[in-house]
């Protein structure tokens, strides 16, 4: 009989997500989980224990669209024992999990009472943009909830990078061959009765110029093609 777990806990990072040679999606998450339990007639916190967890498929899709660092989940998988060695020469272990689903649990209440979690719930969302270069093709400001934007991002070859916010073509594809996917991106976008901002800038990183830190997904200060919207099926 295979051993089965669920775990209740919170994303330490954003997921890491991929997609193997196989074309097979994958996501990794780390989450770490701790009980509640009343010792001298308090109700105190254990300390926390970490899982690795690893999702395939349509599963993997669907965590790295909608979780983000923080999210509680509850994971439902397969336990598996790893043994490591670590740098002092002692041997450790880890609990890794391949899970079948990771569903978000829902802490609107938290939320309510001034988590740090509702920023990102509250913040204006910024209307996608593409950023188009000779050395790299990236969109920033695509909403966690636009789910058809995503998938055709993904058709066409983007992946999701957490440390910049951005869907990205591999740093290794020919400019000719981005271009083609950015085309194909447009075209199915504009099918659906929408268009999507270009500019020819970088993604701006976090630096001081003046005084002033621009982030990724500000507005740039290059050209920018900007196509007025039709009427049609939101992305």
């Amino acid at each position: 009989m295979t051993a089965r777990i669920s775990i209740d806990g919170n994303l330490v990072a954003d997921p890491d997500y991929g997609v193997g040679d196989s074309g097979k999606s994958w996501a990794h998450l780390r989450v770490a989980s701790h009980e509640r339990m009343r010792r001298d007639g308090e109700w105190v916190s254990t300390d926390p224990e970490f899982y690795n967890v690893t999702l395939f498929g349509a599963a993997a899709e669907t965590a790295a669209n909608t979780l983000h660092k923080g999210d509680r989940v509850n994971v439902q998988g397969r336990p598996q024992l790893e043994v490591f060695d670590r740098r002092d020469g002692s041997t450790g272990a880890s609990i890794k999990v391949y899970a079948r689903t990771a569903v978000p649990v829902d802490t609107t209440s938290d939320r309510d009472t001034g988590s740090l979690e509702a920023g990102p719930e509250t913040a204006p969302v910024e209307a996608p943009r593409i950023h188009h270069t000779p050395d790299s093709t990236s969109v920033v400001g695509v909403a966690r909830g636009a789910t058809a934007l995503q998938k055709i991002l993904k058709d066409n070859g983007f992946r999701w990078a957490s440390a910049t916010s951005s869907w990205n073509l591999p740093k290794d594809m020919d400019e000719h061959t981005r271009t083609a996917r950015l085309s194909e991106v447009l075209s199915t976008v504009r099918a659906n009765g929408r268009d999507l901002a270009v500019t020819n800038d970088p993604i701006p990183t976090p630096a001081a110029a003046n005084g002033v830190t621009t982030t990724a997904g500000a507005a740039p200060s290059g050209t920018v093609t900007e196509v007025p919207q039709r009427s049609g099926r939101s992305l």
